[in-house]
């Protein structure tokens, strides 16, 4: 135990610990690896270890807690409130609240303004978009969404778009060379819109650690207990900045299970959780594998499954829980069939009870496949939520008041002026704006400033002049109560003095249906504005438009996840995460859909796809169904499918049994899967169902992310994302 800590051990009987988890929270003699299994209670953990902290003397202020979520760091606060009494002051934050906070204080040191705006992936497609126009590469827009991954990506690893150059460079690649470019544009861009995107967020933060000695000495001894959550997660910037932060004390906490490493496609290295005792020699290491979630059959399929990886630490969960029924696998002709079918077994899990549709998840490996089940929901009447389609805060009328309300905080935020100066339309066309947006590129001044001086620009009309002036009068206006007035009032000042929801109702005699939809959403941003300043009430802290737009740009998609309506829940697995449900579908189990594209996956994407399966399965807690179809439409061609080899290693074919008279469900009892095709990359020969053979000239990316480019024998050229195209090895 750490010299300078005296434990109190009067709260430890109430935290009603097994033997390993009160190993691991009376532990503080150093560096502390977690390994905890799934559903073996890590938050309890976490939140005891705090709450022993704080019990102990130690001020809330010096403990960092960081989590994955914005709902996961309000449960931890919620709980370690209910352990100990404290007034506040910890730092709990994911890791982008937590940069966003510190650039906030501090990074006006390495330039960047306090009153930032953080883009997200629809701005920032945007931006890259304007770049590209710039740098003359109109012609290869549609390809914004694969150089935003690109810059992300460099981002994780901690490459700025110079250091990204020099890489380019040094390989002498024509693809990445222009990436560069785009990446210094990009960053240039961003730059004059005052705006930071999420990989800023952390990336930034590094920087100004890194470059004043004074800001990282102070937070290396102020935080004196670190702990993170989800650590198997973690990326390469985010690993420095921990390891940075704790370098003083080395009181680092962190939990994980490198079995659900899910996320490599967007920049998580499994190495950080797997090297843990390599980088901290002197670390500690607890294993929690006792269960408190799923019954004992589902785990026994759950660890059949995942101990066929090799790259994982040695991990058997198990449950006091009772046995519980067996998982059941359940093989349809087709899609169609399999979604018609999951409904039809979902009206009969809750006519019989206690079941209920909130209890019920169905879980698929890509969007995509939400429409069947939507489908068949709405044919069978049975209510659904949709996890991971438009969240609320991207729908078009949200976006363009929030837009808005930027503009407010950051009058340099070149897309939100963009999207929003001629809505409701004021004359102000895109001819105007490109005769503006080329005189603040020749003056090198900020879009808003070259509004300002649009009498100097003699290209556009009377027209859009008034237009222009119409629209900073109202900025100007509004923003002069930026410091006095609520967030809401300032929102309904600019609903109304826009004209924004007038001319949302007006939309009422062509389309009342979208007119309806839109106000209601509007309505709702009302209400969750007001939402967020009684939250900032009781928190004690001023309820700041900053602050909101700033909670808003951080949020996740299942922060908001609400079960307070009773319908069933459809999402991606790998949103599944951190979730739990009574009863699962874990749905399209088949060879190339899940596992993705197996035939072309290395061993290391094919573990992260078994460490899916995985999560999936550990979601349920009673019932679990795998199912697949033995057809399945692509591209409107339909191909036949083999079962997923993750059925066959679960061992749990073999028990299941269909109910009475459904003659269309059958049971599967024995398959030997095929060895791997061989690898669809450059220079093989291919057969496409459309357009014949052919050879594949070019691939970017691996995974998910990988497309290839096709010259077929017709003289045909195309590119394809592999993990969708029917593209058969020759």
């Amino acid at each position: 135990m750490s010299l300078n800590l005296n434990l109190n051990p009067s709260l430890l009987p109430q935290l009603g610990l097994n033997p390993k988890q009160m190993e691991a929270v009376q532990y503080f003699a150093g560096p502390l690896l977690i390994l905890a299994g799934a559903g073996t209670g890590k938050t309890k953990t976490l939140t005891s270890k705090i709450a022993l902290l704080i019990a102990s003397g130690v001020s809330p202020s010096q403990i960092l807690a960081i989590t994955f979520t914005n709902k996961a760091s309000q449960e931890m606060q919620h709980r370690v409130g209910k352990l100990v009494p404290y007034s506040g002051g910890m730092w709990i934050h994911t890791f982008h609240a937590l940069g966003a906070r510190i650039l906030r204080q501090h990074g006006r040191l390495i330039g960047i303004k306090n009153d930032f705006v953080i883009y997200d992936s629809d701005d920032q497609k945007k931006l890259i978009t304007l770049a590209m126009e710039e740098l003359g590469l109109e012609a290869e827009k549609n390809k914004a969404p694969m150089y935003l991954s690109i810059i992300s990506r460099a981002k994780d690893d901690l490459l700025d778009a110079q250091s990204y150059l020099i890489n380019a460079q040094a390989v002498n690649d024509e693809a990445r060379l222009k990436a560069a470019k785009i990446y210094h544009r990009y960053q240039k861009k961003l730059g004059e819109a005052g705006a930071l995107d999420f990989g800023d967020l952390i990336v930034r933060m590094v920087e100004l650690l890194n470059q004043n000695e004074e800001i990282r000495g102070y937070f290396q001894e102020n935080f004196q207990y670190i702990l993170v959550d989800e650590y198997q997660d973690t990326n390469h910037a985010q690993y420095v900045l921990v390891k940075t932060l704790s370098a003083k004390h080395k009181n680092l906490c962190v939990v994980g299970d490198p079995d659900q490493s899910v996320y490599g496609w967007r920049g998580a290295d499994i190495r950080n959780i797997m090297d843990f005792e390599k980088d901290f020699p002197d670390a500690f290491t607890v294993v929690l594998e006792q269960n408190y979630r799923s019954t004992a059959r589902i785990l026994h399929a759950a660890n059949e499954v995942i101990k066929h990886n090799s790259n994982r630490r040695p991990k058997n969960l198990w449950t006091k829980a009772e046995e519980g029924e067996a998982p059941q696998v359940l093989e349809y002709a087709n899609e169609t069939d399999e979604a018609r079918g999951i409904v039809d077994e979902i009206k009969h899990l809750t006519a019989r009870g206690p079941l209920t549709y909130n209890d019920i998840a169905v879980f698929y490996r890509t969007n995509a496949q939400s429409r069947s089940f939507e489908e068949a929901c709405r044919n069978k009447r049975i209510p659904y939520r949709l996890i991971g389609s438009v969240r609320f805060y991207d729908r078009k009328e949200v976006k363009d008041v929030l837009a808005y309300l930027k503009l407010l905080t950051n009058p340099a935020d070149t897309i939100s002026l963009l999207r929003v100066i001629n809505l409701p339309a004021r004359g102000v066309g895109k001819t105007a704006l490109d005769h503006v947006t080329a005189y603040s590129r020749q003056k090198e001044m900020p879009l808003y400033d070259a509004l300002l001086s649009c009498e100097q620009v003699p290209e556009i009309t009377n027209t859009a002049r008034r237009g222009i002036k119409e629209f900073l009068d109202l900025l100007e206006g509004v923003k002069a109560d930026l410091f006095s007035a609520t967030p809401s009032a300032m929102l309904a000042n600019i609903l109304e003095k826009s004209g924004y929801w007038r001319m949302t109702e007006d939309l009422a005699e062509k389309e009342p249906q979208e007119s309806l939809a839109r106000l209601g959403n509007l309505q709702e941003l009302v209400n969750a504005v007001k939402e967020f300043e009684e939250n900032c009430v009781r928190e004690g802290v001023a309820p700041t438009m900053h602050k909101y737009l700033e909670e808003v740009m951080l949020s996740s998609q299942v922060d908001k996840l609400n079960t307070d309506t009773h319908a069933v829940t459809l999402m991606t697995v790998h949103l599944a995460k951190g979730l739990e449900f009574p009863a699962v579908f874990l749905t399209g189990l088949e060879e190339n859909l899940f596992p993705i594209n197996a035939g072309n996956s290395s061993a290391e994407e094919m573990e992260e796809e078994r460490r899916l399966a995985y999560v999936g399965m550990t979601r349920a807690r009673q019932r679990l169904f795998l199912t697949w179809a033995g057809t399945r439409r692509v591209y409107g061609t339909t191909y036949p499918c083999l079962a997923s080899r993750f059925i066959f290693e679960s061992k749990v074919a073999r028990e299941t049994a269909p109910r009475p008279g459904e003659e269309d469900v059958q049971v599967l009892t024995s398959y030997q899967p095929p060895p791997s095709m061989p690898r669809v990359g450059k220079g093989r020969r291919i057969m496409h169902p459309v357009h014949g053979p052919g050879r594949v000239v070019d691939q970017i990316g691996s995974g998910e992310l990988a497309k290839v480019t096709v010259v077929f024998d017709s003289g045909v050229r195309q590119t394809f994302m592999l993990k969708y195209a029917p593209l058969q090895p020759i």
